[in-house]
């Protein structure tokens, strides 16, 4: 007899503590979540389909060959580039602007971006590599910052230029790698879509397979609000439904540190019974 499961579960998770130093989230493949909504993981059928979208990729294969691009982008920030951002920075500084290095770096790296893409081939691939670029290079030089806001500032132009200065040669070397990294993720994202699915975020792939469940924990401690709903029907064959997810930034909320062991321990059960009832069928 074919039997039915209907979870419904929306958790909302607001740490009190500020928002991480590095904007990367670790367990997402060190992307970055500002400004994205929506985000939902997929299976089955709908899961295969986004995983063919054209530019679903871009994000997760900028995020993961500025690492390889790194080793060979080593460039460091010019004079001219440090002298001209921080005499800025410390005239906002002078103005009363609060000026923090993990959340200014990213901004102030970025500025130039749409204008210098918009006569890239491809500028979309060109932001993505922009993008991933600026935030990695900030989040090395705003690990630790000691000091007010001028020593803030050093920091963020440190951070800002240093990623100019490589920003050629890591849209080369990316370049140079591109489809190889989207076909490798295509193939992993469509072979997870029976099974734990795909993470997706505005329509961009984040992570697939069991590394869902870690992304999410880690999405909730770093005081990221996450709801979760599923609507899940087991039987012989197996699942057939999805498990749906939304999250955005909302640090300023406030809700039970148990929160996100809850909606892991949804996630995980759900997993466990999409695995005993294939083993079942």
């Amino acid at each position: 007899m074919r039997s039915t499961f209907l979870a419904l579960l929306t958790v909302t998770v607001g740490l009190t503590a500020s928002l991480p130093a590095s904007a990367g989230i670790d367990a997402c493949n060190n992307i970055r979540f500002d400004g994205l909504t929506n985000c939902e993981v997929k299976l089955t059928a709908d899961c295969s389909a986004a995983c063919k979208v054209d530019g679903s990729f871009l994000t997760a294969c900028a995020a993961k060959l500025f690492p390889m691009c790194k080793e060979q982008c080593t460039l460091s920030a010019t004079p001219t580039c440090t002298d001209s951002c921080t005499t800025q920075c410390q005239t906002d500084c002078d103005n009363g602007v609060n000026v923090i290095c993990s959340h200014n770096c990213f901004a102030e790296c970025t500025v130039n971006r749409d204008a210098e893409c918009k006569a890239n081939a491809d500028p979309a691939q060109c932001a993505a590599t922009w993008d991933a670029n600026c935030d990695n290079e900030c989040d090395l030089q705003c690990v630790t910052v000691d000091g007010g806001c001028y020593q803030h500032c050093v920091e963020c132009c440190g951070g800002s230029c240093t990623a100019d200065a490589n920003m050629d040669c890591q849209t080369t070397c990316q370049d140079s790698q591109w489809e190889a990294c989207a076909q490798d993720l295509l193939s992993n994202c469509d072979a997870d879509c029976n099974a734990d699915g795909a993470l997706f975020c505005d329509g961009k792939y984040i992570i697939s397979g069991s590394q869902i469940d870690t992304c999410i924990d880690a999405l909730a401690a770093q005081g990221i609000e996450v709801k979760a709903e599923g609507e899940v029907t087991i039987g012989p064959d197996g699942v057939d439904g999805s498990i749906k997810g939304l999250c955005s930034y909302s640090p300023s909320t406030q809700a039970p540190v148990g929160a996100p062991l809850a909606l892991l321990g949804l996630v995980g059960w759900l997993s466990r019974r999409r695995r005993s009832g294939r083993k079942q069928g």
